[in-house]
Order: structure tokens, then C-alpha cells, then sequence
């Protein structure tokens, strides 16, 4: 297999750290994308000492933060100039009603939007790789969402924010994006996948005490963070994938039908128009 550049988002911890260490143990080069430049130097170097690799890279960008993400891309294209795999592993969760820097609802923000952006931005040189492939971390949990158009900037204020309901949102979404990137890039194959319920810190950043002491409690029996990986890793490398684009993958490399909301293809439609709007881009007409 050729060596390969590829860019994971929340690379510094969790699946994302996992995913970037097995990638470098098969020779690829790896750029690990997040908020903290002191976080990202120090997963690099965990990284390096683990494989004996030196072919991991930094990139500081905060999803949360169009402008972040506007400018890691420019850096990216500077720096790197190809690009073959886009892995958008970073997510959130929260219990409390917060923002992006943008004035969006966080989880949508960070889990869908700045992704959104950065998937946009890169684009070109994935459609122009050999065999690109985008890879976008969804969950379970979007058979729970729905797109609710007219909260995306907390409309209803705090009392009425469900954390819950909002991250179900945000990984509909993801799967939605999924669908609409196969249909309008066809050279680039696209997929997303649930990794299985992993022992990160997910619920232990910004959710309420309690739900992060229960998160905490329930870790000794979930999956660890190499196991998560193992779709993603899928996903990007596999030749058992080539030319499926559009399908939502289980734990298991299983493609499974997603839910009825994920499979609308209107819905789709209508959400890359909004995230247009959103991240102020206008990117390829549909064919």
C-alpha cells in the first residue's frame, strides 16, 4: 500500500490518537488537527515514541471557530499541498446550552459545521488524489435526531436546551453530510460509521457532574479506544470499500441502513444549503 497523507480531526486523544498511531505503524503520514497546540505537541510526541515514527504533524484548528478552520486549511494547503484521507473524528458533547465563537449552538457547531467547512475547503485536493476518501464519525445516536432548522442558534434559551436531543442532532447530521457528499462528489468515496460506545472523555469535558460521574462509572465496560478505531481504520484503508460511497458502517465494518430522517434525501439537501450559508461558501452545484 502507497503512503498516504492523511488529516484527523481531534487527533491529540481518544479514537483520533488511536486511529493516527495505527495509520503511522503502516507508514502513512498523519496530521493530527486540534484546538491546543499544547495538547497536539504532546500527542505527537506520544505518537512518535509509541511507533518510532516521525511522519506525524500538527495543525492547530478549533472547530468551534470558523475563522480556526478557515485558517487551518490555508495552513494545510501550505504545508502539505496533497491530501488523501479526511478523517473528521473530533466531537462533543455538553449538557448546558453554549456557543461557538460564531454564535451557533455548540454541538451542531463543532460536530457538523466546522466540518462542514473544513471538508469544503479540502475538497479540491481530495478530489484530486488517486483514491480519495472522506470518513465522518457519526453515532447510534442519530436514529434519535432531528433536524430542527430553526434552533441551530439555541433558540428557546437554556430552559429548554436538551443536551441530548442536541447531540442526536449534530450526529444526524453527520450522517445527512455523508449522504450529500457521496451524491455531489462521486470521485471522493464518502462514509460514516458509528464506532461503538468507547471509553473516551467525551461526557467527562463540559457535561454536568453527574452525567460525567456516570460516564466514568460505565467505562470499565466499554470498548477501548483501539477498538473504536477499527471502523475508521476500515473505512480509510480497506480496497474491500472501493467505489461505496454514501453508507453508514457499525462497529462491526457492517454497513447498515441508517434512519429514516438520514436516508431523506430533501433533508440532505436542505442542510448543505443552510451550512452554506452558515460558513458563507457556495461550493459544487448538485449534479
Amino acid at each position: 500500500m502507497r503512503s498516504q497523507t492523511i488529516l484527523i480531526t481531534g487527533g491529540n486523544d481518544g479514537i483520533g490518537r488511536a486511529t493516527a498511531q495505527v495509520l503511522l505503524e503502516r507508514g502513512h503520514l498523519v496530521v493530527i488537527a486540534g484546538r491546543s497546540p499544547v495538547k497536539m505537541k504532546a500527542a505527537v510526541a506520544t505518537l512518535r515514541h509509541r511507533t518510532g515514527s516521525d511522519k506525524v504533524e500538527w495543525l492547530e484548528c478549533d472547530l468551534a471557530s470558523l475563522d480556526s478552520v478557515r485558517a487551518a486549511s490555508d495552513d494545510f494547503l501550505r504545508r502539505f499541498g496533497q491530501l488523501d484521507i479526511l478523517i473528521n473524528n473530533a466531537g462533543i458533547f455538553t449538557n448546558d446550552l453554549q456557543f461557538s465563537s460564531d454564535g451557533y449552538e455548540l454541538q451542531f457547531a463543532v460536530n457538523h459545521l466546522g466540518h462542514f467547512l473544513l471538508t469544503n475547503r479540502l475538497m479540491p485536493l481530495l478530489s484530486d488524489a488517486p483514491e480519495g476518501r472522506i470518513v465522518n464519525l457519526a453515532s447510534v445516536a442519530h436514529f434519535h435526531g432531528k433536524m430542527d432548522f430553526e434552533k441551530l442558534r439555541g433558540e428557546g434559551g437554556a430552559e429548554a436546551y436538551n443536551g441530548l436531543h442536541a447531540y442526536a442532532q449534530s450526529k444526524l447530521a453527520n450522517v445527512l453530510f455523508t449522504r450529500e457528499l457521496a451524491r455531489r462528489y462521486p470521485e471522493v468515496e464518502s462514509n460514516c460509521l458509528h464506532p461503538g460506545v468507547v471509553r473516551t472523555r467525551i461526557a467527562n469535558k463540559r457535561s454536568r457532574w453527574y452525567y460525567s460521574l456516570l460516564w466514568s462509572f460505565y467505562k470499565p465496560f466499554m470498548r477501548p479506544t483501539r477498538c473504536g478505531a477499527r471502523t475508521p481504520l476500515y473505512l480509510a484503508l480497506s480496497p474491500e470499500i472501493r467505489g461505496v460511497s454514501g453508507r453508514y458502517f457499525d462497529e462491526r465494518q457492517c454497513c447498515r441502513k441508517p434512519s429514516a430522517d438520514a436516508r431523506d434525501p430533501e433533508l440532505a439537501g436542505q442542510l448543505w444549503t443552510i451550512s452554506e450559508q452558515m460558513v458563507d461558501i457556495k461550493s459544487n452545484p448538485a449534479v
